[in-house]
């Protein structure tokens, strides 16, 4: 039995789109999920002092380009807060827009780095704050851009941190803020 080329070149696209399929994770203790754009894989993350549950995000293509060796390119995050269970949508949008809870957050990175490009943006109805980070310390600190998203909800803390190297950053942000429209916060 032989294959026709146009069947054999089809079932290869076939098999190559499949490994390039999106992979989701969800968090079912927190509600904290992601389901990632195709060319992404999501699973469950390693542990986080700033977190109760993280999800690791990694490129299945190799672009945007992680900076450590694991490959792991983004880090989506929640922590629980009981102060935050008296905010409605409402108020935390109120306060989003606030100089001083804008300067609340740049000065909470600040102590790990430079802070630029600060900006509000809506997800899930909440209004959340995004920045971009130069880290202060570590290996080849000058080289490394963090691109941090975090969102404020009834039920805590929730952030989305992705890092790429500084040549690379202006391409990934368009791939960062599509990961970022698939994530959902605990509310």
């Amino acid at each position: 039995m032989t294959r026709s080329p146009h069947l054999s070149i089809a079932l290869a696209a076939l098999l190559i789109a499949g490994g390039a399929a999106a992979q989701s994770y969800g968090d079912p203790a927190t509600g904290l999920s992601v389901s990632p754009p195709a060319g992404f894989k999501a699973e469950a993350g390693r542990p986080h002092p700033q977190f109760e549950v993280t999800i690791d995000i990694s490129s299945k293509t190799g672009t945007p380009k992680a900076i450590n060796s694991t490959g792991q390119l983004c880090t989506l995050g929640f922590k629980s807060s009981a102060q935050n269970a008296k905010l409605t949508r409402e108020l935390v949008n109120e306060q989003m827009t606030k100089p001083e809870w804008q300067q609340l957050y740049r000065e909470m990175f600040e102590t790990i780095g430079t802070v630029s490009d600060l900006k509000l943006f809506e997800h899930q109805g909440f209004s959340g704050i995004e920045l971009i980070v130069t880290p202060k310390d570590g290996p080849n600190a000058q080289n490394v851009r963090m691109f941090t998203s975090t969102l404020e909800t009834a039920k805590g803390r929730t952030a989305l941190i992705c890092t790429t190297d500084q040549a690379g950053l202006a391409a990934a942000l368009p791939q960062f803020k599509a990961l970022r429209a698939t994530m959902h916060a605990p509310e």
